[in-house]
């Protein structure tokens, strides 16, 4: 090859090595990693027939290479273990590191069962361990281990780590597997990153009772309950996750207070995207939650933030349900039936969304009282821009309602002592005579502070402006501009990303191209 061809091939690396370095400091998730991750990485090369191996003591290690250092452990490498013993391979009771890699084993119970050693000295790399009675790889009571890049399917359990706290299991594939693909129990400070778990795994992956761990850019689909699921695992972080395809719940969190959700995908036939129960004083932050039943569902706490979230093509895009005391805001839902729900869930405070486009209600609030719905943008919406069913006390202001076929805002029977004002609404419910519904009592359509109401944008410009329903409200101080703020899409983020994205790749490109121009020249 010449220099030339040399030169130009250099620059072209050049640029994508920049782009995987500004993707590694950007908040943009892309998994370069997926294609290892789906395969575990297994080292093929010829392997050693052997019985199942037993260790009891650290004099066991001697029959193995490696001096039992950090630098140099012990290894058990190369093995095909194919059993009817219990343990393919079993080490208890050391305080020698070892490794275990680039094993094939079959058991009648557990592949690979590591059982009491001392923290720090086990990693488990690179084995196949599938078709046991149990588990795959089994952790009990090893603390701070490695279990990295292993395949473990067709049994109860992939892998397993039970009483092993701060370990960090990573890069293996789990499919197939009865129970769960990965499976932590009082675990607690681990790391479980950049696996794939999928094919019918009841749990892609289950932490218990671990707190304080970190999930983050594993790949969970086609399992038949959750993706990933956390119980009783509290101040935790769920983060880069991609759930997908036909799991029951892509992302599930229970009884895991203060724990954060940020930036995962869930999509397609989740029955829920998201769904958090019982965990109070979390944040779910700059997901996308697409073509679920729920795009996230937050159940029975409080003190919720949910912020920066797209969710498009649900049944219901955000449904807080007995959840008070939450703030729903910059987020965009379109595309839904239902934008933003909020059941039972009183005391909170929507703002900054953009619900549009929705095939029923833009934001709807039901037995929410003492709710705040201000700076909201409702358009297009087949039904009602905002609705409130059995919600009194509330506030309703800045919102812009837009175009939506039937009224801007709808407020029925038993939703009392509400304020509506500096609203704008624009071409709502056309051909009807008010473009907002109220049968409520005593709700003013202005604030009683300012004796400021609305824009409407079909007000003759003299007088009241007249509401539709049996309460015979009226704005008695109709506004002649829009005042409402500018809301702030999460799509015009990812928009601006994707543009960054799409640059930063054409780049290495066009600048290989004008070098070889002038190269030819000279």
């Amino acid at each position: 090859m010449s220099k030339k061809h040399l030169t130009i091939t250099n620059i072209f690396l050049i640029g994508l090595l920049i782009i995987l370095f500004l993707f590694s400091n950007n908040n943009t998730t892309v998994k370069f990693d997926s294609v290892l991750s789906s395969s575990a990485n297994y080292i093929s090369f010829a392997l050693i027939s052997h019985d199942p191996i037993e260790i009891t003591s650290d004099s066991d290690f001697e029959v193995f290479p490696g001096t039992g250092t950090v630098e140099d452990p012990y290894l058990i490498e190369g093995y095909n273990i194919i059993t009817t013993s219990q343990n393919g391979i079993y080490i208890t009771d050391t305080t020698k590191y070892f490794i275990v890699r680039n094993c094939y084993v079959d058991a009648l119970i557990n592949g690979i069962y590591i059982d009491d050693v001392a923290y720090l000295t086990a990693t488990v790399n690179n084995n196949t361990c599938n078709n046991n009675n149990d588990i795959g790889i089994y952790l009990w009571n090893s603390g701070i281990s490695t279990v990295s890049n292993n395949t473990c399917s067709n049994n109860n359990y992939g892998i397993k780590l039970l009483c092993s706290s701060i370990s960090t299991v990573t890069n293996n594939a789990c499919n197939n597997n009865n129970f769960s693909g990965i499976y932590l129990r009082f675990s607690y400070g681990s790391t479980v990153t950049n696996n794939t778990c999928s094919k019918n795994n009841n749990d892609g992956i289950l932490l218990s009772s671990s707190g304080s761990s970190t999930v983050s850019n594993n790949t969970c689909y086609n399992n038949n309950f959750s993706g990933i699921y956390l119980l009783s695992s509290t101040i935790s972080t769920v983060s880069n996750n991609t759930c997908s395809s036909n799991n029951d719940i892509g992302i599930s969190l229970s009884s895991s207070v203060g724990s954060t959700v940020v930036n995962n995908t869930c999509i397609n036939n989740n029955r829920d995207g998201i769904s958090l129960s019982s965990s109070g004083d979390s944040t779910v932050i700059n997901n996308t939650c697409i073509n679920n039943y729920r795009g996230i569902y937050l159940l029975s706490s409080s003190d919720y933030t949910v912020s920066n979230n797209t969710c498009i093509n649900n049944l219901r895009g955000i449904v807080l349900d007995d959840s008070g005391s939450s703030t729903v805001s910059n987020n965009t839902c379109s595309n839904n039936c239902i934008g933003i729900l909020l059941d039972d869930s009183g005391s909170s405070t929507v703002t900054n969304n953009m619900c549009s486009d929705n095939n029923d209600i833009g934001i709807y609030l039901y037995y929410s009282s003492n709710s705040t719905v201000s700076n909201n943008t409702c358009n297009n919406n087949s039904n009602h821009g905002i609705y409130l069913s059995s919600s009194d006390f509330c506030v309703v202001t800045y919102n812009l309602l837009q175009e939506n076929e039937k009224y801007g805002v709808y407020s029925s029977s038993i939703s009392d002592d509400i304020l509506f004002h500096h609203n704008t609404f624009v071409d709502n419910n056309l051909g009807g005579t008010s473009q907002a519904y109220d049968s409520g009592a005593n709700n003013y359509w202005y604030s009683t502070e300012t004796l400021e109401g609305n824009y409407w944008s079909d007000w003759s410009g003299t007088g009241s402006y007249y509401i539709d329903g049996s309460a015979n409200s009226e704005d008695l101080y109709p506004l002649d501009e829009p005042t409402v703020h500018s809301v702030e899409s999460t799509t015009d983020k990812n928009q601006s990303n994707f543009t960054f994205i799409l640059i930063m790749l054409i780049f290495p490109l066009l600048l290989t191209r004008i070098i070889s121009k002038k190269t030819k020249k000279k």
